[in-house]
């Protein structure tokens, strides 16, 4: 048995003892429990000496230390912001009480996790899990918030507001989050009854906000306005006068609309439907934040290089032609078990294009490409 001597300040006077005391020929003076009750007492038994077993102690140490935390992946928490949303939007009538606390704790994860790391957050955005159509409803409003928040921030929009506008993208499908999931994984044409629930949606969103104590009129109007155009013709009003907000959250929900698959259809490449939108946008400012914060292959996108081999990439470079980019395919197009990293500023792994075949993405885990080690 190894001792430890105690000192004065390790007993406490009226608090029973968390261990065993012994004398130094380990004989049990003190049994665990007993309260040493006052100063003159606690003397007496420091001149006699005071020990303790030194296992006693480190098993009372261990039970005393905080559980250890979890640590989670950075792709983990992505997939756990739409697991949550999946939870909070089905509830949402019956929620008055927690729904907001709830929803800005998502938002604000949403917010941590897109300055964490944006190349991994637009990464998972654009590459998606196209196995999970029926999902699509809740992974389409997380990432097109997380768009959104982007394009706010290279606008130079405070804190407040780009919270706002990610709360608003969160919950702009609200009536409709399940029923985009169905028609993502239907084999047939939208239904006139599911067109006129789609028609409808901005406002049915809304009401379900209010009824769950939600005041703020500004994401209130970003939600009701959010597929209206300005200058009119859109829906479900066709008002011409459109709120900042409720614009950009409109080009987020597009371009990502644009850009994920769905049974009936392939998803657009990132370039033509960035091309659309700076068409649709005539080149305004809300295009160009969409355009400059992705770059022409933001990450998850998969590209040719002049090597011959085939990329995804992992991080936007500082042109926005030359990403930095890993090869999972060699010159003959085989795919490789290790990943090797491409500067694509060099000429010789230059990007010649986006690949068109994209079948190869499926077989790439995001963890291959960034590695593990990124946790909460």
């Amino acid at each position: 048995m190894q001792l430890l001597k105690l000192v004065e300040a390790q007993i406490q006077i009226g608090v029973p003892l968390p261990w065993n005391v012994r004398n130094r020929d380990c004989t049990l003076l003190l049994a665990k429990a007993y309260v040493v009750r006052n100063e003159s007492q606690l003397e007496m038994l420091l001149e006699r000496g005071m020990y303790v077993d030194a296992e006693e102690v480190r098993a009372l140490a261990a039970a005393q230390a905080p559980p250890p935390r979890t640590i989670q992946s950075i792709y983990a928490r992505w997939t756990g912001a739409i697991d949550t949303l999946e939870l909070l939007l089905p509830a949402l009538p019956d929620q008055k009480a927690g729904f907001a606390p709830r929803i800005h704790a998502l938002a604000t994860e949403i917010l941590e996790l897109a300055a964490l790391d944006t190349d991994i957050a637009l990464f998972m955005a654009v590459r998606q899990d196209q196995a999970r159509h029926l999902r699509y409803g809740y992974s389409h409003s997380v990432y097109t918030a997380l768009l959104a928040l982007l394009m706010a921030q290279r606008l130079g929009w405070t804190p407040e507001r780009i919270l706002q506008l990610t709360q608003a993208a969160l919950t702009m499908n609200a009536s409709i989050a399940d029923l985009q999931g169905q028609m993502a994984h239907q084999d047939h044409p939208v239904l006139d009854r599911q067109r006129a629930l789609i028609r409808q949606h901005p406002h049915d969103s809304a009401a379900l906000l209010e009824r769950a104590g939600i005041t703020d009129a500004g994401w209130l109007a970003a939600v009701r306005q959010h597929h209206e155009q300005v200058g009119g013709g859109g829906c479900p009003t066709g008002a011409a006068a459109v709120d900042e907000p409720a614009q950009v959250l409109r080009m987020a929900d597009v371009f990502m609309a644009r850009i994920s698959p769905r049974t009936l259809r392939a998803p657009l490449s990132i370039q033509e439907a960035a091309r659309q939108m700076f068409r649709d946008d005539q080149g305004g400012p809300l295009s160009m934040a969409v355009i400059k914060e992705m770059g022409i292959y933001p990450p998850g996108d998969l590209v040719q290089l002049a090597s011959g081999e085939l990329g995804v990439v992992l991080r936007r470079g500082a042109e926005a032609r030359t990403p930095l980019v890993a090869a999972v395919s060699d010159a003959q197009g085989r795919s490789v078990t290790s990943t090797l990293q491409r500067d694509t500023s060099d000429p010789a792994y230059a990007v010649t294009g986006a690949a068109t075949d994209r079948s190869l993405l499926a077989r790439v885990p995001p963890e291959r490409l960034y590695g593990y080690a990124l946790d909460a």
